[in-house]
This record gives structure tokens, C-alpha cells and sequence, in this order.
């Protein structure tokens, strides 16, 4: 029987995000003095969410679903919401802080996942608030490429400094829900 899908697609798709992810910043980073390149910037961010969303999906509809494959994925996220964060604090735009609570949410699921791992075979340990965490970081570099990169800048700065102030929140959660499961094992 034919697969309806190339093998390893999904892996494909987002190796493809990594891929973009330093012309995101290129563009981002011009985007202050050519408006062109924010427009670009956030066209290529909507495609970058679009492979995060479609890459596991492919990878389930080929049978090519494997560890390796969904660390993957999951380093192509936080070197995309990072890369992307980080630049914006460089601009000015966003709070130093900000790209740093994810960086600790984030090592903080590593380190719980690699206490469990064989060297063969990774062992991600997802939590439900960590992967809300991960969505929410998606929307918070969308709704920032979209405000300024773009030039709209239809959200008011109070409004952003809100945004900017539930993200320690939710990735604080994401931690606490980390210790509190290893504290129950």
C-alpha cells in the first residue's frame, strides 16, 4: 500500500522551521527601517506556526512517529521563540525577562526529561501547562510581529506589558507542575 506521505515529513517540516528561523530574525531585525521586511517577517512566522502545527501530524498520518523526531520538534520550538524573543529585546521591544522565564521553563524540561532517558532512546515527560506554555509563546512572537515588525502597532504598551507579565506566570506553573510530579513519583 502507498503511504499518503513522504517518510519522515514531519521531520522534514520542521527541520524547514529551523530553517527559517535565522531569516525570521534577519527580517525582524530589519523590519524598523524597511516595513517590507516586518510584513515578510510576519509571513514567515505564520508559515513557521503552520509547520509546528502540521509537522507531528504528518509525522502520525506517514507511521514515522519517534523520539528523536518529537526532540526535534521540540528544539526547533524553543529555538524559534527564543531566537525570536531575544532579537526583539535586542530592538528594545520586549523585556529581557521575558525570553529568560521561557529559558527556565524550558531547561526545567529538559533536565526532568533527561532524568529519565536512556542514551538510546530520549524520554520527553510533557506537562499540560508546559505545552499551553509553548502555544501561549507562539501567540506572544505573533501578536509582537504583528504589532510592530509590521507597523500596525494597534496594542496600546500597557496592554503588551500585560502579555510580557503572564509569561514568568505560566512558565512559573509549568516548573511548579514539573516539581510537584517529581515530587509524587
Amino acid at each position: 500500500m502507498a503511504r499518503a506521505f513522504p517518510r519522515h515529513a514531519g521531520d522534514v517540516l520542521t527541520t524547514l522551521r529551523l530553517a527559517g528561523t535565522p531569516l525570521f530574525v534577519a527580517l525582524v531585525w530589519r523590519a524598523p527601517h524597511h516595513i517590507g521586511a516586518g510584513w515578510l517577517a510576519a509571513g514567515l512566522f505564520y508559515a513557521i506556526t503552520a509547520s509546528d502545527f502540521f509537522d507531528g501530524r504528518l509525522a502520525r498520518r506517514a507511521g514515522e512517529t519517534s523520539a528523536i523526531g518529537r526532540v526535534l520538534d521540540h528544539g526547533a520550538d524553543i529555538v524559534f521563540i527564543l531566537s525570536a524573543l531575544t532579537t526583539y529585546v535586542a530592538l528594545g521591544v520586549v523585556p529581557w525577562w521575558v525570553p529568560a522565564a521561557i529559558a527556565a521553563s524550558f531547561a526545567t524540561y529538559v533536565y526532568d526529561s533527561a532524568r529519565g532517558t536512556v542514551a538510546a532512546a530520549p524520554q520527553l515527560r510533557p506537562s499540560r501547562i508546559g505545552h499551553l506554555g509553548g502555544w501561549l509563546n507562539y501567540v506572544l512572537v505573533g501578536v509582537v510581529v504583528c504589532n510592530e515588525s509590521t507597523g500596525l502597532r494597534v496594542l496600546p504598551a500597557p496592554l503588551l506589558t500585560l502579555l510580557y507579565a503572564l509569561v514568568p506566570l505560566y512558565s512559573g506553573a509549568a516548573i511548579a507542575e514539573r516539581v510537584r510530579m517529581r515530587l509524587v513519583r
